[in-house]
C-alpha cells in the first residue's frame, strides 16, 4: 500500500503480508491516519514506513510482525525535499514483534520531533526496541514523549531504547524496558543527554551514556545523570524471552 502527496488520507484495515519492500508506505502527506492494519514479513524493509516530512501522522492499533527491518520507520528525509522533519506524530496501541533480523528497530525515528509514543507493546524484536536518531533527517529526533510502553527484548538483541545523533530533550516515563541479553534498558550518546528526562520506569541494571562504549549499572546511571530515581529494577532478566 502506497500513498504519496495524499494529505488527510486514512489507511485502515489492510493486511499486507510478504511485501517486497514495505507493507504500508507514505510520503509528503500531512495528517495521515494509519489504523488497524497488519503488516508482516516484508522481505527487504519495514512494516509501516512514514517518510519525507509528512507531519502529524497517527499510527494506531496496528500489528507489525516479522518484517526484516523495522516494524515502524519514520524518516524526515531531508534529501528528498521538504523540511526534513516529521513533527507532531502519535504512535499508540501498536503490537510490534519479531522484526529486525536485518537491523533497524521495532520503532525507528529519524528527524522526528514533538511526537508521542505511548501504550505500545514491543517484544522479540531482534535489533533495538525503539531508536531515536538522525541520519537522513534535518535534525535529531528531539522533544518526544515516550510513555507507558512495554519493551521486552530477546537475548540476542540490542537496547530497549537507543537515542543518539544529537537527539535531545526526550522524555521516557512509566515504561517497562527489559533486555535479556548483553545490552540493557537505555543507551544514549553523549551528544543526546541534554534535556533527557527518564523516571518511573521498570528497568534492567544496564545503561550507557556514551553510545555503548561503556555500560554502567543503575546506581552509576543515577549518580551520573540524576535520572530514574524512582524507577524499579526488573527481576525478569533471567527469563528467556524467545
Amino acid at each position: 500500500m502506497r500513498a504519496t502527496h495524499s494529505a488527510g488520507s486514512t489507511i485502515r484495515r489492510i493486511r499486507a503480508d510478504r511485501n517486497r519492500l514495505w507493507g504500508i508506505y507514505t510520503s509528503f502527506g500531512d495528517d495521515i491516519l494509519i489504523e488497524g492494519n497488519t503488516a508482516s514479513r516484508s522481505i527487504k524493509e519495514h512494516g509501516i514506513y512514514v517518510s519525507n516530512s509528512g507531519d502529524r501522522p497517527v499510527i494506531r492499533g496496528n500489528v507489525l510482525r516479522d518484517n526484516r527491518q523495522c516494524g515502524i520507520h519514520l524518516n524526515g528525509g531531508l534529501g528528498e525535499g521538504g523540511d526534513g522533519i516529521i513533527s507532531g506524530a502519535l504512535i499508540e496501541n501498536n503490537v510490534i514483534s519479531g522484526n529486525g533480523h536485518g537491523g533497524g528497530s521495532g520503532i525507528n525515528g529519524d528527524g522526528v520531533q514533538k511526537t508521542v509514543i505511548r501504550n505500545n507493546l514491543l517484544y522479540n524484536n531482534h535489533a533495538n526496541g525503539v531508536s531515536l536518531y538522525r541520519i537522513d533527517g534535518a535534525a535529531g529526533t528531539m522533544g518526544n514523549r515516550f510513555i507507558n510502553n512495554t519493551i521486552i527484548q530477546p537475548s540476542k538483541s540490542r537496547w530497549a531504547v537507543n537515542i543518539k545523533n544529537q537527539s535531545t530533550n526526550n522524555l521516557i516515563v512509566n515504561n517497562i524496558l527489559i533486555n535479556k541479553g548483553s545490552r540493557g534498558s537505555i543507551n544514549v550518546s553523549s551528544d543526546s543527554m541534554f534535556g533527557l528526562a527518564s523516571d518511573y520506569n521498570i528497568v534492567d541494571d544496564r545503561f550507557s551514556t556514551d553510545n555503548s562504549e561503556h555500560i554502567c549499572n543503575v546506581n552509576r546511571w543515577r549518580s551520573v545523570t540524576g535520572l530514574d530515581g524512582h524507577s524499579q529494577f526488573s527481576k525478569l532478566r533471567s527469563v528467556d524471552a524467545e
